[in-house]
């Protein structure tokens, strides 16, 4: 679309995109990863982001709260294991949330973080039976890998692509506000 807009090369708007990204990641605040708090539903999942069939993948632990603003954090890991798990949810999942998972191994015994844990069995349902889902963050996963082309999933480049996720969804009201300003229909 840039490219199509202006007379730039593709190398010039590339650089122009990873500028716009560290600005990205220097504006966002610690609390923006932070989601939740009482009575919040908060999905958390992890997925493998791959350049292709061959590619070993990295794997990334996310959550997405289910408000109006779809909070959501991002974390890039070099183990997905119980204990990584605890220590991502404890940085950004906030006390009092309802925090809903699928039922893998990592996600056991989670009742400690002063939140209402529910699971959703994914081989067997996709509503558990108090009417808990993970098809927010199912969609968030589905999003980000339609923005993050697989050439940029490495390990140097996606956690900026992530943050930029995360900034463009804090955005998204003002962006869309301002584009309609800028480009009338």
């Amino acid at each position: 679309m840039i490219l199509n807009a202006t007379d730039y090369s593709t190398k010039s708007v590339s650089r122009y995109m990873k500028y716009f990204r560290e600005l990205v990641i220097q504006s966002l605040e610690d609390d923006d990863t932070m989601i939740g708090g009482n009575g919040i539903v908060v999905e958390i999942d992890e997925s493998k982001f791959s350049k292709g069939k061959k590619d070993t993948g990295i794997w990334v632990v996310g959550g997405v709260e289910r408000t109006d603003q779809r909070k959501c954090f991002f974390k890039m890991v070099n183990q997905r294991d119980a204990e990584t798990i605890r220590d991502i949810i404890s940085k950004h999942v906030l006390p009092g949330s309802i925090m809903i998972t699928n039922y893998w191994k990592g996600y056991q015994n989670l009742d400690d973080f002063n939140v209402r844990h529910e699971r959703v069995n994914r081989s067997r349902e996709f509503i558990n039976s108090n009417g808990m889902h993970t098809n927010t963050i199912e969609e968030t996963w589905k999003g980000l890998k339609i923005r993050i082309h697989p050439r940029n999933r490495d390990i140097e480049s996606i956690d900026d692509y992530l943050l930029e996720f995360i900034w463009r969804r804090k955005y998204e009201g003002y962006l869309n506000a301002c584009s309609s300003k800028c480009y009338p229909k």
